[in-house]
């Protein structure tokens, strides 16, 4: 199952707060602060989606690298 793609904003030590707040949503439009009960749930979604992007790539066939000699 897909999950739908999902925005975060993380606001750090802003000059009015100063305190960190996370933001969700579908869009940037449709943001919503987190309570604190969502941000442990939140945050391990976000920890997910970042050892997604950093699991290796199986490679198909050949290898390419952006540095190779030409």
């Amino acid at each position: 199952m897909t999950h739908a793609p999902q925005t975060y904003v993380l606001t750090l030590h802003s000059p009015s707060q100063k305190t960190m707040r996370l933001w969700t949503g579908k869009s940037i439009h449709a943001l919503r602060h987190c309570s604190i009960t969502q941000i442990e749930h939140v945050l391990r979604e976000m920890q997910q989606y970042v050892d997604d992007l950093q699991a290796p790539v199986p490679a198909a066939g050949r290898s390419y690298s952006l540095n190779r000699s030409r």
